[in-house]
């Protein structure tokens, strides 16, 4: 769990008005980690249940995600975050969240793509968002984007309906929306967690070299992505001249980034200045 898909799950929470009861599979705080794991606040009011095949802070039931306890269509919201890379057969997890759903249930998930091995050995998969949305293949109506840098993104997230309709319709379009808003309007803000994890795509954006985007996914357009982003939702370092390593590398201190890689990014733009 990072900051950025923290704050993806906060905007599906406030687009979607997930329904009760809630179980996310997968709930264990992990150690230092645990204010970013703890999802409960952008769901208050509602019955929520944290599953996890471990004991622990933020687990309320112990459940292999592959057979889930619960009975058929008896749950609203089903949350599967940064879990599935970590199941042998994703697939079943999958499944099992749709029979447990109710017919107007949601399930929502995310999944890494270009992130290193943790875990291991039960890190089993990388996904990319078409790879998602053939998993999601029984669910009639679906939303998939990826965030980062276009042909490397950190992570996949998806919010899919057991059921198509009308209401479906017009929340994917608000959160679709609200997506664009946060990660791609707001300059760095939406991205800082995922690039101070990869500050060679940071220098490569800041180069022109890679385009760093929240990219929804559409199996009927070309290259599989909803229409390119408009120019003025590039995002920018204001004010700072790209040729002038001290600029750069003073605005890089100030998001955050680690000094052992802003001292490996000083070095670099030091040689092609």
């Amino acid at each position: 769990m990072n900051r950025a898909i923290n704050t993806s799950v906060r905007l599906f929470s406030e687009s979607f008005a997930p329904l009760d009861p809630v179980v996310e599979i997968g709930s264990l705080f992990l150690p230092g980690y645990e204010k970013l794991s703890n999802l409960r606040p952008y769901f208050k009011g509602l019955n929520y249940i944290g599953c996890d095949i471990r004991r622990g802070l933020g687990v309320d039931l112990i459940v292999d995600a592959h057979t889930l306890s619960f009975t058929d269509g008896s749950v609203g919201t089903v949350l599967l975050f940064e879990i599935l890379e970590h199941l042998p057969h994703p697939e079943k997890a999958i499944a099992e969240a749709r029979r447990i759903l109710r017919d107007d249930g949601l399930l929502a998930l995310s999944v890494p793509f270009n992130y290193r091995l943790h875990g291991f050995p039960t890190d089993y998969w990388r996904f990319t968002s078409s790879g998602v949305y053939t998993l999601l293949a029984d669910f009639p109506d679906k939303i998939i984007f990826a965030l980062g840098p276009k042909v490397k993104p950190a992570f996949i997230f998806a919010v899919a309906a057991k059921r198509a309709s009308q209401h479906f319709i017009e929340r994917k379009a608000l959160f679709q929306s609200r997506v664009q808003e946060t990660f791609q309007n707001s300059r760095l803000q939406g991205h800082i967690s995922v690039l101070k994890e990869r500050s060679r795509d940071f220098f490569g954006h800041l180069l022109g070299r890679a385009e760093l985007s929240a990219v929804f996914f559409d199996p009927s357009q070309d290259g599989g992505y909803i229409s390119k982003r408009p120019p003025e939702c590039e995002i920018k370092i204001a004010g700072v001249d790209q040729k002038d390593p001290a600029r750069v590398i003073s605005k890089l201190a100030m998001v955050g980034l680690a000094k052992s890689r802003l001292r490996t990014l000083k070095t670099l733009l030091n040689k092609i200045s």
